[in-house]
């Protein structure tokens, strides 16, 4: 079974085509800022975390400070922000 860091390179190998960059990927790596995601890149991101983590996101729950760190998002993804549970509606399983 793959951990979040492996979806997560998985996921950005595919989004940004750059195996190079998924590889440098660590649970500290900034979305924005240290992968380039642009919105473009976003959208695309976003599917594909759908797919690749296997989870429908209700992206009126996503908020800015979820794409700070792979390890907010994979948080985000869970279900879990830092400091509290995300509304049940937030993430189903598909």
């Amino acid at each position: 079974m793959a951990t979040d860091l492996e979806h997560m390179q998985a996921l950005v190998r595919r989004v940004m085509d750059d195996p190079e960059l998924a590889t440098g990927i660590t649970e500290d790596t900034d979305l924005f800022d240290d992968l380039g995601l642009d919105s473009l890149h976003m959208i695309n991101f976003l599917i594909g975390a759908e797919e690749e983590f296997g989870v429908e996101v209700d992206f009126e729950s996503l908020r800015e400070e979820h794409l700070h760190s792979v390890r907010s998002f994979c948080a985000f993804i869970h279900g879990v922000t830092q400091n509290d549970r995300m509304p049940p509606a937030a993430l189903r399983l598909i």
